[in-house]
């Protein structure tokens, strides 16, 4: 009996509650157009707030924005898309730096043809590296010394047969020259800003915006130049010059091989 009273006790309350707010919004209208409006205006603030950006939390609801969200999700993306490069470029370079081992234990075996798969290997891995979107088109470049003061192609992706052939860049006024000559890497994401190092070569067929050079070489001596091109501005980050330094440095002992075989020859 006493747990049943209990039960109405409680049923009754709230129908108690209610006939009271009912009262007092017929007796002071006012008084329920008050509260209305602040409801009103407390939403409107909520909403603005969880527009742009902010985290609104009310009676246990949480509301935030779509723009936030979408936010969130592009970050992940670019994470994702960062550890997928970084992972291609690990597994390129121990590819590349097992064929080098090989040819440097057997220099005589099949020299030329091996070399040949090794950089055809290495300029595939650097467009699949450096490529970041469609309108980028990057072009790689090796460019050892041509002995009268410039330097020429030694080998390269993405540029046409005729200008790898005929491609030379001064020694003393380019930005890969600059880079043959003291060993230190350019990267520039505006090379046609006032003040770069970079000169436009006479004869290019295309203009690109940025442009990454770095040394290949043996101890303090400067091999050769290995170097990067995009169409956009501002195409590559720090991890792209880092990139590249990599495959630079896992090449250098291919690249010895080849000149000191010349110098012999």
């Amino acid at each position: 009996m006493e747990r049943v009273n209990r039960n109405i006790h409680k049923a009754v309350i709230p129908s108690m509650d209610m006939d009271f707010v009912l009262k007092i919004i017929i007796n002071k209208p006012w008084l329920a157009y008050t509260l209305l409006g602040f409801a009103v205006i407390l939403g409107g603030i909520i909403l603005w707030r969880a527009k742009n950006g902010d985290s609104v939390s009310i009676l246990g609801l949480n509301l935030q924005s779509d723009s936030q969200l979408t936010e969130m999700e592009k970050k992940v993306r670019s994470l994702d898309e960062d550890s997928k490069q970084k992972a291609y470029v690990i597994q390129s370079i121990s590819t590349l730096a097992g064929e080098i081992s090989l040819i440097l234990s057997q220099p005589d075996k099949n020299f030329r043809e091996h070399r040949q798969y090794v950089y055809n290997y290495l300029l595939s891995s650097l467009l699949a590296t450096m490529s970041g979107n469609k309108g980028n088109n990057p072009k790689i470049c090796i460019f050892i010394d041509a002995g009268d003061g410039t330097l020429k192609v030694h080998e390269a992706a993405a540029h046409s047969p005729d200008g790898m052939r005929k491609l030379r860049l001064s020694i003393a006024d380019s930005a890969a020259g600059y880079t043959f000559q003291t060993g230190e890497p350019f990267f520039s994401g505006e090379i046609h800003t006032p003040g770069s190092r970079f000169k436009i070569h006479p004869k290019a067929h295309s203009t690109y915006h940025s442009l990454i050079c770095v040394p290949i070489r043996t101890g303090d001596e400067v091999l050769g130049v290995l170097s990067v091109t995009g169409d956009e501005e501002r195409s590559y980050t720090e991890d792209e010059k880092m990139f590249l330094m990599a495959f630079a440095n896992v090449l250098s002992p291919l690249l010895h091989l080849e000149l000191s075989q010349k110098l012999k020859a």
